[in-house]
């Protein structure tokens, strides 16, 4: 599915502690993902995350809580509940930064990804082969799958930090509740392919997209 405009838009919102609203779309990650939903037009067809490109993550410091939604098309902050935010949304285009990363530039990434592999089950003979498990990464192995990842996003990076980050957890329309380990990637690398690159930013990488996961930042590396 191609999105809805070329462009890429950037929020920020600023959290505001006091909201009971932002407190309980904190507490599971499907009722966040559902906020962030209603932020965007209801005509976007049966996959309307996929249509505008909707990302974003979940940043925390001992002094503030932050969203970062990355999407095709700008959000209606009009939508949010009142004293949702304890500032004003920030807005960015990241148009110019998109037309900016080109071969052999070199960035500052972050991503909170969940690092996994499919462990298949014995096969027998005749029997239809069993759907894999997928078994979270730590460590050298989450390591080796970033490397992998964001070689397929036209990346090559030089330093990669890993840091655990809170388990995303969430109850799916369907009533299941599922769980993400969650490693946060960040370091420097260089832009190999420009392509890939624009790919992976615009669709994201890995499992948990719709709840805060695989979504790419970059930044210029100023160093």
């Amino acid at each position: 599915m191609t999105a809805l405009t070329e462009g890429l838009h950037l929020a920020r919102l600023s959290l505001n502690p006091y909201s009971q609203e932002a407190r309980d779309d904190l507490k599971e990650r499907g009722s966040l993902h559902r906020r962030i939903q209603a932020l965007f037009p209801d005509q976007l067809g049966a996959e309307p995350r996929a249509a505008a490109r909707i990302l974003f993550r979940l940043e925390r410091t001992d002094q503030s809580t932050t969203v970062l939604i990355q999407s095709a098309i700008a959000i209606n902050r009009n939508a949010l509940p009142n004293g949702y935010t304890n500032t004003d949304v920030e807005y960015r285009d990241l148009t110019p930064l998109l037309n900016w990363a080109g071969t052999g530039r070199t960035v500052q990434y972050r991503i909170d990804a969940h690092p996994a592999r499919a462990v298949r089950a014995p096969h027998e003979p005749g029997v239809a082969r069993p759907r894999g498990k997928r078994v979270p990464l730590q460590g050298q192995n989450a390591i080796d799958w970033w490397h992998r990842q964001a070689t397929f996003a036209g990346l090559q990076p030089h330093v990669v930090l890993d840091l655990e980050q809170p388990a995303v957890t969430a109850n799916r329309d369907s009533g299941k509740r599922i769980s993400y380990r969650v490693t946060r990637f960040e370091g420097t690398a260089t832009i190999t392919d420009p392509d890939a690159l624009q790919t992976a930013l615009r669709q994201g990488i890995g499992q948990g997209r719709a709840f805060g996961l695989g979504m790419l930042s970059i930044a210029p590396n100023r160093a």
